[in-house]
Formats: structure tokens, sequence, C-alpha cells
């Protein structure tokens, strides 16, 4: 806000400044410009920066290369001294002597971002006028050799106009010469801040904080391990435990995956443990227990313990990209995404203040915000240079503004894209100092803006860039000490747009945040870096390289088919590595890049098919079921790590027989099997086919089916029972037939008069008792017993 008032009216006094700061920029350009050109010869053309907004890299005949070492301090007040270091490297083939370093300035304030661009952009030598200050000679450098070069200049030496409304960013030159001659240049700024100025801007950075790679923990076990202790991931957690930034964050980093005990070393990369003597190397527990990754955990614990009061922004779960899900109407994958990160979040105790998407700059437009919207982003982040239309203006409003979408206004957070590239530059492998000094010019040059309006900007940083933690925090630690900054929170932006507590007036004194207010979607314009990091407008957005749908289905069923593996097993710890591989398949991070997702596809298929082979159905083979009803024994097999629970699926291709389909759940033990009797009921005779598999206890298929012939001959017994009677009844009446037949060839005639009991006696049959003979009759009755000899031995 402007804290110094003029006194005449405001819009005057604006436009007055306005112009004298073009004819102070102009004046020295239209007097010195061709003799400087004409003193720098040939390589006077500006070699742009390959990089957006990075520093400019010198022209291929300079003789030396300058590194800008350090610059103090970060605002220079009335009675300050510019201290100014810079490593010269002698990159020719001659020896370089005497070298000293010479400072110059311009003692016009800067209020227009692009002349920032393009003073950091020049290549060419500065000869233009007498230094400032000169440092002193240094050593004599032959080719290869460096040396670091100090100059000083006070803020009298240097001119600026000692008023506060004439605060702001000023542009400096730091050229090495040798002897007579000017050898090269580099350009930076310094901030001139008098006593009385108050204008300034809040600000905050919005930190993305995920990996790279979200199945590294599983895929890349030792890549991880480094990158946590000494790596990208080290310097990111450096970052993101500083109070000074918010985080856009991934929840696959709160909830690290659960691995076999033993099976990573204390680095977390995967150990090999001594066979013991006589042993086998490659033996294994019979049942492993599963513990958390020793390594994602303690970074899953420092990043749940260090919230704070911080603004956390959500990723989708391990990055992924939830318009490439929507598109490919993989909606089981969706769903996944949504419920694991709900899950993480509620395990860390942490609230996100929105589920983020990120639109591209060069991408933006109309359609590609609703598919955002539509993907299940209840905030929208978007560059500001695609809201604020072909005319931008000459004040940057706040980073934030609200989207009408088919499902309701969402809160829209633009952060500046030139301000985040620069940032994002951050990595330690660019000149550190001048990119700082850049960043602090571009946040003063805003602050500076002419409007009575608060407002609040915001830096997001390359989710991809790799920001090295010294780099970076040197850079916050100089927001702090820049008086020109108030330090705030992302959501604070947010919580504007729901107050509705915003105004689009410049001019507002109300204390309302200057916000870009209703964003139309017709107006929204892709934007793309220039030659010098300035975002322009282009003609039409480009398409966004989604990955493709065939791939994500692949992963949408391998997903599948661990869910319902899940369902059936007592612990699915050991789904953890495929599920992870699963998800990071999906990423973000692999859009235009197609065959990494379809690899990723392809190695989390095999792996869910080495699970699901652990799980094996066996039925009896040729079974004859010759009863009404009976049961069909059947084998489950379980080779994984941990009980399953079951149910048998059988069917028919014939109704020959009747299944009961609601089978009692089976607990088969872990590396165990289990034996059971399915009932089956015949209804009539002939040959089916069976088809046998298993089921989760919700009834999802689980296992692939199997056919077995079966054989039904229900009659087959009743028929045999039948026969049998039939047959023992014939042989009683056979029996009763033969037995009468065979008794009247030997009984007596029918006489009366009582038995003989000696007949009966010797020969057990019964005859009549002879008379009792007389006198006369005793040679028959001895003839007789002569006559009997084989009825007495019988």
């Amino acid at each position: 806000m402007l804290s110094s008032p003029l006194p005449v009216r405001p819009a005057l006094a604006a436009l007055s400044a306005t112009l004298l700061a073009l004819l102070l920029v102009a004046a020295p350009m239209l007097v010195t410009g061709p003799i400087a050109a004409l003193a720098a010869g040939p390589g006077a053309e500006s070699a742009l920066s390959a990089r957006p907004g990075a520093p400019a890299e010198p022209a291929a005949d300079s003789p030396v290369a300058l590194d800008l070492a350090s610059l103090t301090p970060t605002s220079l007040a009335a009675g300050g001294t510019v201290n100014a270091e810079v490593t010269v490297t002698n990159t020719s083939s001659e020896p370089i002597a005497a070298p000293r370093l010479e400072l110059r300035t311009r003692t016009s304030r800067v209020t227009d971002r692009q002349a920032v661009a393009q003073w950091q952009a020049r290549t060419e030598v500065d000869a233009n006028g007498e230094p400032v200050a000169t440092s002193a000679v240094g050593p004599d450098l032959a080719p290869g050799e460096q040396a670091t070069l100090a100059v000083s200049a006070s803020a009298d030496q240097l001119g600026y106009v000692d008023a506060p409304y004439y605060w702001g960013t000023r542009r400096l030159s730091l050229t090495v010469a040798s002897e007579q001659e000017q050898l090269a240049s580099l350009y930076t700024f310094v901030v001139w801040r008098p006593a009385g100025a108050r204008d300034s801007v809040r600000q905050s950075v919005v930190l993305p904080v995920a990996t790279l790679d979200p199945s590294a923990p599983i895929t890349a076990p030792d890549a991880f391990a480094e990158a946590v202790e000494s790596g990208r991931i080290a310097d990111l957690v450096d970052l993101a435990v500083r109070t000074d930034v918010d985080w856009w964050l991934d929840p696959a980093l709160l909830d690290p995956p659960r691995i076999p005990v033993g099976s990573t070393a204390e680095d977390g990369a995967p150990a090999t443990e001594p066979p013991a003597e006589g042993g086998d190397a490659t033996a294994a527990p019979t049942v492993p227990e599963y513990e958390p990754h020793p390594v994602a955990a303690p970074l899953a614990s420092t990043l749940a313990e260090q919230v704070g009061d911080r603004t956390v922004l959500a990723m989708p779960y391990a990055h992924a990209d939830r318009v490439a899900l929507q598109a490919a109407g993989t909606t089981s994958l969706s769903t996944a995404v949504t419920e694991a990160g709900q899950r993480a979040w509620e395990d860390a105790r942490i609230t996100p203040a929105g589920n983020a998407l990120s639109v591209p700059a060069q991408q933006a437009d109309a359609q590609t915000l609703q598919d955002a919207a539509d993907a299940g982003a209840t905030t929208l982040m978007v560059p500001s240079s695609a809201l604020r239309g072909s005319a931008p203006g000459t004040v940057t409003p706040s980073s934030v503004g609200s989207l009408a979408t088919d499902s309701g206004p969402i809160p829209v957070l633009a952060p500046d894209p030139e301000l985040s590239a620069e940032f994002s530059l951050l990595t330690g492998s660019t000149d550190t100092e001048r990119t700082r000094q850049r960043i602090l010019a571009e946040t003063a040059t805003i602050a500076s803006e002419y409007t009575t309006a608060p407002r609040h900007v915001l830096i997001a940083p390359d989710p991809g860039a790799a920001l090295d933690a010294q780099a970076t925090g040197s850079v916050l630690d100089a927001f702090a000490d820049a008086p020109w900054i108030t330090a705030g929170r992302t959501g604070d932006l947010i919580g504007a747009t729901g107050s509705g507590d915003w105004t689009t007036d410049p001019q507002d004194e109300s204390g309302a945040l200057l916000t870009l207010g209703e964003i139309d979607p017709e107006a929204v314009t892709p934007t793309a870096p220039d030659e010098i990091g300035l975002y322009q407008p282009l003609a039409e957005a480009e398409p966004t390289p989604l990955t493709s749908p065939a791939v994500l289905e692949d992963l949408a069923g391998s997903w599948e088919q661990l869910d319902r593996l899940g369902a059936a097993m007592d612990d699915d710890a050991a789904l953890d590595a495929p599920r992870l591989m699963a998800l990071s398949g999906a990423s973000l991070r692999w859009r235009g890049m197609a065959g990494v997702p379809a690899e990723r596809a392809r190695e989390t298929g095999n792996e869910v098919g080495l699970l699901m082979d652990r799980i094996h159905v066996v039925p009896a083979s040729g079974y004859n079921l010759i009863s009404d009803s009976a049961g069909v024994p059947i084998t489950l097999t379980n080779e994984l790590d941990t009980p399953i629970t079951v149910r048998t699926a059988l069917s028919s291709d014939r109704p020959l027989v009747r299944i009961d389909q609601d089978q009692p759940e089976v607990t088969v033990p872990a590396r165990g099997e289990t034996e059971i009797a399915v009932p089956v009921d015949a209804i009539a005779n002939g040959t089916v086919q069976l088809t046998v598999g298993l089921t989760t206890p919700d009834g999802r298929p689980l296992t692939e089916p199997i056919e077995v012939p079966l054989t039904v001959n229900p009659a087959w017994e009743n028929w045999t029972t039948l026969l049998l009677v039939i047959g023992m009844g014939l042989l009683v009446v056979v029996g009763v037939i033969r037995a009468r037949r065979t008794g009247a060839s030997t009984r007596a005639p029918a006489v009366q008069g009582p038995e003989d009991p000696v007949e009966l006696s010797r020969t057990g049959l019964s005859r009549p008792a002879p008379p009792d003979p007389g006198p006369h009759e005793p040679a028959q009755q001895n003839r007789r017993t002569q006559t009997d000899p084989q009825e007495e031995r019988a």
C-alpha cells in the first residue's frame, strides 16, 4: 500500500512517478546505448537464458565466468553499504592479469517487472560511465584458476533519492576488468528502502511435499533410503519443517507401506540375512510378520508432528492424475485414491484446507479447469498469468479468485508464475545469490505498486523441482528480513473467497483483500514463459498429455483384484506394496511419459498374479453321485502369509443337480489347506460339468473357475434295493416250491397209528409202529431187522 502521501492527487502523482521512472530508465540508454554496444563489439547481443527466469549464461566468447557469491544487505537504507562478492573463473586460454571488480548502478527505480527480467537477461559488458566503486586488484589468474573479488559502495556513493516514495528495486552491474579492458559483467539488483517507507505485501510459500516416485520405498529401496538420508527428500524435509512454509502434501508420505520384518536393512535397502550353518540361503520364515517401512515410517512421523498451524493442501494420494482417471472412466481406481487419502489424513490427524489440483499455465482454459473440478478438486491452483487476461494491468492482485463450476463456486489459488519459476531454480546448481536477488527485486516491485488495498502473493514451486535446502533456506530467510514482505498463510487466501471479504478495486480503502474476483471461465488464457521468463498469452491451450486409458484400465483391474484379495485376508499387510505400485502407476509425474505407467501396470499385474496364484481350489475329479444328495469333496489351499476367509461357488451347466448358492464361510489357515464337502442334490440322471471357484465373503470372485465332470444317477440305489428284494423273494418262493416237491417223494403213505420209536431214534423218520407179533411171526420180524443195514448206518 502507498505509505507516503504526496502533496498532489494520487492518480496524478502515480502518473508523474511512472513518467519520471521511464525517463530515468530511457535516458542512459539513449545517451550511452549505441556507444556501449559499439564498445562491446559483436558479442553485445544478449544470450538469452535457456531456462526461463534463470540468470543469463555468459557470452560464448567471454574470457571469464562470474558467479555472485554474496550481496548484502537484503534492503539498503540511508547510511548503509552494499557489499558484493563475485567468484571469477578464467575460462580462456590466456592468463588474466590484475583482475578487479567494478560496481555500477542505475539510480532510477524499477516499476515494471519486465524491466527486472530484461536487466538480468543481459550478457554484454556494462561499460556505461564510470564505476561507483572498484575493488582491490586481485591475483593474476592462469587459465582455469579462480578468485573471489569484493567491492563495496555506500548509499551516498550510489546516489539514490532519499524519499520514502522512491523506495524500491535498483539495478546493479558487477564488471570484471583487467588493466584497461572490461571482460564481462553480471546484472543483479538491490532494494533501496529509505526511512519512512511503509509499503508492503503479504506473501506465503506453499511447498510441494511429495516424492518423485511414490512407490520408491518398494520399487527402489536403495535410492529411497539414500534420498531420505542425504538427497532430495532430506532437503525437502529440512524445508518442510520450517514454520514459514505451507504444504501441498501427498498423503502417501503419511502412510508408510508395511513390509516383512527383516526384509530391509537399517538403511531401508533389501537385506540378505546370512544363512544358518548348513542351511538354505533362501530359506524364509514360515509365516513372516509385517512392520511399517523402517525408512518411510520415521518420515511420516516427522511430517505428522511438524504440521503446527500451517496450511496443508491435499494432493491426490500418490499424486495420482485424477483428471486422467476421470477421463478413462476408471471409477474403482479413482475411488481407491480418494479412500486411501482419507485414511492417511485421519490416521495422521491432519485436516487439509482443500483437495488441490494444479493446472499448468500452458494448458489452462475453461474446459481444463472444469475437468479438474469434475475430478474432485475443491481447490484449484492455476498460475495467475492465465487468469488475468491479455491486459493484466499495472497492479498485481492477490493470488486468489473464485470460479463458478457445475458443482458450485470453488476457490482458485493463483500463484505468481514468475516468482514460482524463479523459486524452483533454487536447486544449488544455478547462481543462487543472483536468483535470490531477482526474487527480492520482484517482490519489492510488486509491493511498490500504487494501490491502497492489501494484497497477498502466493509462491508455489514446481513439485518436480529438487530444491536445495541451503539455497532455498537463504531465500526464505531473506523474506523474513525484507521489511516490505509480511508472512501470511495460504489458508487466508482460501478464507477470503469463503467470507466474501475481498475487492477488485486497487484503490479500495475498506481493508478488503484485492483479489482476482469472480473468474470468467471463457476469459481463462493459456500462457507460457518467453525467453526471459515472462509469461505471455498463447493462441490456444496445449493438449493435456493424459496417461493412456488402456494402461489405467489395466491398473484398475489389478486394483480390483487386490481389493477382492484384501477382503478375504485376515491381515492385508502383504498387499501394501502392490497397492502402492498400482496407485503410483497413475501418478501425475508420468504425464507425457507413456512408457513408465505402462511398465508400472505390467509390474503390478505380475505382482498381483503371484499373489492370486497362492490360493488354490481342487475339487474331486470324476466324482459319481449315486444318491439323491451327497457332499462333493473340495480341497482349499492357502499359500499366503495370513488366513483367508472364503466361500465356495459351485454351478453346473445342466439342471440335473441342485446346489445351494448360499454357501457358508470357510477359513483356511496361513500356508495350510482345508477339506470341505459341498452338498449337491440330484434331480435327474446324466453327466454335468461342475464349475468350482472361491469368492470373498461378500460374494466377489476370488479364483478362476475350474470345471470338473460329475456323473449323476440318483435312482441307481433305489433300483438295486428293489432288485435285491425281488431276488430274495424269488429265492424264498423257489425254496418253498422245491421243498414241497422234495418232501412228497420221501414221505410214507398216509397211515394212522402210533410212530415207531425205535425207527424214529435210529433214522429220524416217522413210521408207524409195527403191530405186536404173535408167536407165529418171529421170523418176519427177524427178517426185517436183517434187511435194513443201510438205515442202521444212517
